[in-house]
């Protein structure tokens, strides 16, 4: 029902018959499957993300050197990147933490030395939190497009330079600056859920680099102009989605999407780059949003995360994911101890996703939203 393109990459670990029968299909009903997408670690901020050193002063209870942990097993990985490679099909890889990194370059690595035919299958390094500078050299040789993060350094840098990193790695954090010295291209994205969709947000990130809490610049070497950091949205986003030939420019024979803003984004004080607004939204020509009190009102409610790295809105779609598990066991098996077993399960996004799911086709079939909490 909504008028906007859904590029859906699914698990490449669970389904990849869906993926190889619907991959290089175009949109039907707005959703097309662009490829597929593989999970290698956790968060940088919930100290999930798998490092190849320990963390700087991780909060909670870890072992001495814990340096986090990979989802998924290497031979996963490999056969993962490998499938996709022997399929000519593009995948897209959450990796944070530098061993994660490092494994996908060994896959992809490895998989172009078996299918040398895939060519232009760009795959997609996903967040690269902690990447160093030479692993992004190897993302160049290997054609791995980088969708960096750095809105990471507004709502969780100083979290990054006191507790996760350290002052000095901290300042590293979505190295788009390692990234355009070389002469490549990267996107720029939020990970909703995980970070409110607000793409002036990620606009002034990207640009400023600015923690909300201190104020500090996180890595100014890695800031960049505004026009760089459209280009990350736009006109870089429609190659990676390999759609460059109908979006990320306005020009003729491209479908009209592009939005109003309330300024230039080049005529306005980096500083103020997040106070800018999205007047109006046109999709193939039609205007689907324009900025009206009413809808101004509702964004001002909307979900911001917590700034010291735990978020109590993920907390509680955890608890629902542990209360549904739970619900769906044999009644004699719904005992304290079982739930104890499913509360100390780690429920990745994909679980919480689910919950997010049903929430909405309930809503969607008339239930009020007191019950559908409840």
């Amino acid at each position: 029902g909504l008028k906007i393109d859904v590029v859906a990459y699914p698990d490449v670990l669970t389904d990849r018959d869906a993926i190889k029968a619907d991959y290089g299909k175009p949109y039907v009903n707005r959703v097309r499957v662009g490829g597929a997408k593989l999970t290698i670690d956790g968060s940088p901020q919930g100290f999930t993300a798998w490092r190849d050193r320990p963390y700087y002063k991780p909060a909670g209870n870890y072992p001495p050197g814990y340096r986090g942990y990979a989802a998924v097993t290497p031979d996963q990985v490999m056969d993962a990147v490998d499938w996709a490679y022997a399929n000519g099909t593009q995948i897209l890889v959450h990796a944070n933490g530098e061993s994660a990194i490092d494994l996908l370059d060994s896959a992809v690595t490895v998989a172009q030395m078996k299918h040398p035919e895939a060519k232009d299958l760009r795959p997609v390094l996903i967040h690269g939190q902690f990447l160093r500078e030479d692993q992004v050299d190897t993302l160049q040789r290997r054609g791995i497009f980088p969708s960096l993060f750095p809105m990471h350094t507004f709502y969780w840098g100083d979290w990054h330079v006191n507790q996760t990193v350290g002052p000095e790695v901290g300042q590293n954090i979505s190295p788009t600056g390692w990234v355009l010295a070389r002469g490549m291209r990267f996107t720029s994205h939020h990970d909703a859920p995980v970070a409110f969709p607000d793409s002036m947000r990620v606009l002034s990130a990207t640009v400023t680099r600015k923690a909300r809490g201190s104020g500090q610049v996180v890595g100014p070497q890695h800031r960049v102009d505004v026009i760089t950091a459209l280009k990350a949205m736009t006109i870089w986003s429609a190659w990676q989605h390999r759609e460059e030939a109908s979006k990320g420019t306005l020009e003729p024979g491209k479908l009209a999407d592009f939005v109003v803003l309330s300024a230039d984004p080049t005529a306005v004080p980096p500083e103020a780059l997040d106070q800018l607004k999205v007047t109006e939204t046109i999709k193939e020509g039609v205007t689907v949003f324009r900025l009206t009190p009413a809808s101004q009102k509702l964004a001002a409610l909307s979900y911001r995360p917590a700034s010291e790295g735990r978020d109590p809105f993920l907390s509680m779609l955890r608890g629902l994911a542990v209360e549904r598990e739970f619900a769906a066991l044999p009644p004699w098996s719904r005992t304290p101890r079982m739930r104890a077993a499913i509360e100390a399960r780690s429920h990745d996004s994909s679980c919480l996703a689910s919950v997010l799911d049903d929430w909405i086709e309930r809503l969607l079939a008339g239930e009020s939203a007191d019950a559908v909490v409840k």
